[in-house]
């Protein structure tokens, strides 16, 4: 999970180059754009207007992975769940739903037994989260094993690093004893 909830400091540059590079190197990597600006989805060139099969049906519909994947044309070995402008309704409606901080983590599971069964397993999932730590961000802390933060070389980034951390402690506490920040990437 690559997140911040301040704006502006790398998160999606950060996601989408890690993730084609590794791709561009052979491996099968998946990019997860939980972000309602759907600006991973752009920069991949994978459909992502109203309508689109996106990863605000699997949170909130419950509909499967699979059927939001887009394999990315210009990077062989990349595929993306896009975000949606729904998504932006998604912290919302997700508050009424049973295990809502779960509902990711739930879908991913289930599209990595498949794949690895079909021998298209992925190496590297990243999700990119929005500015934000709220229940998207949370479906990202839960589903994944590893926080990559982007912080800029600033002052003031080191307080909203401190609330991101314990933000990241009370998900390791309550949800996911298996989270740790593996990195923090100065931008």
């Amino acid at each position: 999970t690559v997140a911040n909830q301040k704006g502006g400091v790398g998160k999606t540059t950060t996601t989408v180059n890690i993730a084609a590079a590794l791709a561009l190197h052979g491996l099968r990597v998946l990019v997860v754009d939980l972000d309602p600006q759907g600006n991973a989805s752009t920069a991949l060139s994978v459909p992502h207007h109203a309508g689109e099969p996106s990863v605000y049906e699997v949170l909130v519909d419950g509909e499967p992975l699979a059927g939001a994947l887009h394999e990315v044309e210009a990077v062989p070995g990349l595929a993306c769940v896009p975000a949606t402008i729904d998504l932006a309704g998604a912290e919302i409606e997700l508050v009424s739903l049973v295990a809502r901080e779960s509902r990711l983590q739930r879908a991913l599971t289930v599209l990595l037994r498949e794949t690895e069964q079909q021998d298209l397993r992925f190496d590297y999932v990243f999700i990119d989260c929005p500015p934000s730590l709220g229940l998207l961000t949370i479906n990202a802390f839960v589903a994944a094993s590893e926080v990559l933060i982007p912080i800029q070389c600033e002052y003031y980034a080191l307080e909203g690093l401190g609330q991101l951390i314990r933000n990241v402690e009370l998900i390791q506490s309550h949800l996911n004893p298996d989270l740790a920040v593996s990195t923090i990437l100065l931008t």
